[in-house]
C-alpha cells in the first residue's frame, strides 16, 4: 500500500536481521539521570577490567618457558654448595668441629689467686708435682699435664695462670673452653725451663678462672735444682745401651 500500508515479508526480515547496536541511553529528564550515570559507571567497569586481562596476558610466562631458563642454568658443585650453607649464618656459627678460640683475649687486670677453700682448707681440685734437675735444666726444661674436667652444664671460657710463679714457669693453653659435663677435658701443660743454677722448691697454685663458674684450683708442687734427680729415661733409650 502508499501510505502506512505493511512492508513485504521478505523486506521486514532482511531488516530483523541487521546487526544490533545499544546506544547509550540520553539523559533527556532528571529522572532518567540515575540510569544513565549506572550506565557510565558500567562501561569505565567493563573498560578497567580488560585492561588487567591484558596486563596479566602480557606478564604469563609459560612453564615450559620457565623450565627451560632453569635447565639452562649450570649446576652447582658439591663444594660451592658446602661453601655456600657454611657461610650462611653468623661467622662465629660457621665452624665445624672444634671450639674455635682464636679471638678470645685475655682480660686485664685479671687475678689467678687461688681460691679459699684450696688456699686455706686444701681442697684443690688436683695436686701434681714438677721437678727440675741439673740435667734436665741443660736438656731444656721438664713439663707436667693438668687434666681439668668440665662439670657446667654449658661450654664456658678459661683463663689460667699463676699468681707469684717464676717467669720460666708458663702454662699451655692459657686461654680457651671447656666442654660442657661429661664432654673432653682439656689438658693444661706447665712447664719449667729455669736458667741454669736455679735452687727452687715451692708449692704453686694454677688457677682456671671461670668468669661464670667457680674458679678451679691446682696445686703444683715445684723443685728445681742440684737436689733433684733426673728422672729414669725412656724405655727404648739409651739405658739398654751397652
Amino acid at each position: 500500500k502508499l501510505f502506512g500500508g505493511p512492508r513485504h515479508h521478505h523486506e521486514s526480515t532482511r531488516i530483523s536481521r541487521l546487526p544490533l547496536r545499544v546506544q547509550p541511553p540520553k539523559c533527556i529528564s532528571s529522572s532518567s539521570s540515575a540510569y544513565c550515570c549506572s550506565y557510565v559507571k558500567l562501561a569505565a567497569m567493563a573498560k578497567l577490567i580488560l585492561a588487567l586481562m591484558l596486563s596479566g596476558a602480557a606478564a604469563f610466562v609459560a612453564p615450559s618457558a620457565a623450565r627451560a631458563e632453569l635447565v639452562a642454568r649450570p649446576a652447582m658443585s658439591e663444594e660451592d654448595l658446602k661453601a655456600k650453607i657454611m657461610n650462611a649464618g653468623p661467622a662465629e656459627f660457621n665452624k665445624i668441629g672444634g671450639i674455635e678460640i682464636e679471638e678470645m683475649v685475655m682480660p686485664e687486670g685479671i687475678s689467678f689467686e687461688a681460691p679459699i677453700p684450696a688456699k686455706v682448707m686444701g681442697r684443690w681440685d688436683g695436686e701434681y708435682v714438677l721437678t727440675v734437675s741439673d740435667g734436665e735444666i741443660t736438656a731444656g726444661g721438664t713439663s707436667v699435664d693438668v687434666t681439668v674436667t668440665p662439670d657446667a652444664m654449658t661450654i664456658e671460657d678459661f683463663y689460667a695462670g699463676f699468681e707469684g710463679a717464676p717467669e720460666w714457669i708458663t702454662v699451655s693453653p692459657n686461654i680457651g673452653k671447656l666442654e660442657r659435663k661429661g664432654g673432653e677435658a682439656t689438658i693444661l701443660t706447665v712447664s719449667a725451663n729455669p736458667p741454669k743454677g736455679t735452687e727452687f722448691e715451692e708449692d704453686l697454685g694454677l688457677v682456671c678462672v671461670l668468669p661464670d663458674d667457680i674458679d678451679k684450683a691446682y696445686k703444683i708442687a715445684v723443685k728445681v735444682g742440684a737436689n733433684v734427680v733426673t728422672k729414669e729415661f725412656d724405655a727404648g733409650s739409651d739405658e739398654e745401651l751397652d
